[in-house]
Parts: structure tokens; sequence; C-alpha cells
């Protein structure tokens, strides 16, 4: 670890959390804004301090280890030696091995489902997530395995949150917005759990099909529709008693990293598609076959869903 890391990191943060102040105080008195800014901040600054203990870091590679292996995910994480590492020092197995992102393009297409089940596997299963899959971290072997580089940057979901998160997806996919709004918003922490959604429901419809699903795996079509309702997004986060899940931002950064290199060997690919098959599989374990199947009839008769249905 480099000399004064931490000192630098304590100011940058302590800049972050000034703002986040600022931002709660002003969307506070000029918005129906829940302020959370403090919150989101508190939780990134808790991940980015965590980094910086090696003994941190080394722990959480372990516990990752451990838990992809009791669920046989074919995923390389890096053996630790403890007996050479410390707090400032962390010193584990080499890898030999060429970044993901500048692999064949075959090889993406073919790696980048295991990369897709890995992060839903952290995430919905384990409750433990690698936060900071950029292409520097995920590693293709020499025979060709995914590996997965640097736990420093980690954080938790509790069960609760993990299931409810499930739910959320499954709803998504099947188009199911009525759970989606009404009560999935609510056991993620998006909204209080006395607030009335019945008005938000066309305005939340009108984002989750026009911002996302409807645009697919074209990135720059999913911007421009996003620009078109920015409107309603600014409806939702200011006029609304909305706000952002700590872990959420951590989430949504993991999963737009590994869009993006998905897209570069396969420009069809859909992160929503893609996430159907393991997302599907645990919800039976979650709502059982019978209630995922009734799901499946009401909610994958059009033309859209059929893709869902088929899985």
């Amino acid at each position: 670890q480099r000399p004064g890391m931490r000192k630098a990191f304590s100011l940058d943060l302590f800049l972050l959390q000034l703002w986040g102040d600022f931002m709660d105080a002003f969307t506070s008195t000029f918005t129906k804004q829940v302020p959370f800014h403090r919150t989101l901040f508190d939780t990134f600054s808790q991940g980015s301090y965590s980094e910086l203990d090696y003994e941190s870091e080394a722990r959480n590679q372990m516990h990752f280890q451990d838990e992809l292996a009791k669920r046989n995910c074919p995923v390389k994480v890096p053996n630790v030696h403890l007996e050479y590492s410390t707090q400032r020092i962390l010193t584990s197995e080499w890898i030999d091995g060429v970044k993901l992102a500048e692999s064949p393009t075959e090889t993406i297409r073919q790696l980048i489902p295991v990369g897709v089940e890995l992060f839903l596997t952290q995430l919905l299963d384990i409750g433990a997530f690698h936060s900071d899959p950029h292409p520097g971290n995920l590693l293709v072997t020499k025979d060709g395995v995914l590996c997965l580089l640097d736990f420093g940057l980690c954080a938790e979901v509790d069960e609760k949150a993990r299931e409810a998160m499930t739910r959320a997806i499954v709803h998504l996919l099947y188009r199911d917005f009525d759970s989606l709004i009404h009560l999935d918003t609510k056991e993620l922490g998006f909204l209080p759990r006395d607030f009335d959604t019945e008005e938000l429901k066309p305005i939340l419809t009108k984002v989750l099909t026009g911002g996302l699903l409807e645009s697919g795996s074209d990135l720059k079509k999913r911007k421009r529709k996003l620009m078109e309702i920015s409107n309603e997004l600014n409806e939702i986060f200011f006029q609304y008693p909305f706000q952002v899940p700590g872990f959420f931002a951590l989430v949504t950064r993991g999963l737009g990293l590994l869009e993006g290199i998905a897209l570069v060997g396969d420009p069809n690919f859909d992160i929503f598609m893609a996430s159907a098959p393991y997302a599907t599989k645990r919800a039976v374990s979650i709502l059982g076959d019978h209630s995922l199947r009734r799901m499946s009839r009401s909610f994958t008769s059009g033309r859209d869903s059929q893709g869902i249905a088929d899985v």
C-alpha cells in the first residue's frame, strides 16, 4: 500500500460527505425527496476504507473462494498466502491470464454467461458481492477459466433484501409492474411503506418499459430513451419520497460494467435476458415452482415476453 493513502482517501471522502449533506438539505427544502445522500455516501465510505485493510480483503477473498466452490461455480479465485500478508500487504496466488475485455470476441461470448451467473449468485444467494468488477479484475486464465481478482470493495445484502431483489428481478422480467411498483419498491427501500404508489404506476411503467426493457442491448438507444423520459425521471426523484438504498449504487455499477464488457463480444447482448435463467431458478427456491408457473402464464403471453417464457 502506498504511503499516505489513508490521509488522501479521508480528505476525498470528507468532501464527498459535505456534498451529501448539502444535497440532503437542498432536496429536503425544495423537493419531496427523502434524504438519502449521506447514507449512500456513508456506505461508499465504509467500502472505500475497507479497501485499505488488506487483512479484510484477504478474508473476503477466502470467503468468496469457499462459497463459490460450494456452489460449483466455474470461476477461479486466487489463493491467499496469509503467512505473508498484513494489513498493508496482501500476498496471493499469481494468475497468468488476459483481461476478459481484451480477449477474442468468441471467448467473451462464451464466458459472459458465467460472469452474469457469478454476479447473480453473489447478489441473490451468497449475500456478499464483489462491487468492483472492472475490466482489470476479470481475467481469462490460460485454460479458459474466468478469474475474479481484487476483493477489497465488497458489499453485503441481508437475506430479506436478497429475497426482495429476486422477486423484483422476476417481476421485471415478466413485466408484472403491479407487484414491482406496489410491493418491491417498498421492500427494497426505494419508497416508504405507507406511501400510496397508485399515482406512480403510470410514470414508473413508462420508465421501466421505455428506458430499460424496450431498448434492449443498444446502449445508445437506451440513453436516448432515458433522455426522452427525463421529465418522468425528475418527477419520480423530486416530486415523490424516493430514495436510493446504500448498496444499490454498487449493484448497478457492477451490472453496468459487466454489460459493457459483454457488448464487446456480442453487440446483441441483453442483460435482462442473460439474467433470466439464474433469476428464475433462484425464484423457484423462494416463491415455489407453482407460483412461478402461474406468474409465467399471466405475464408472458405477449410477444415481447416470449423469450422469458421459453426460459
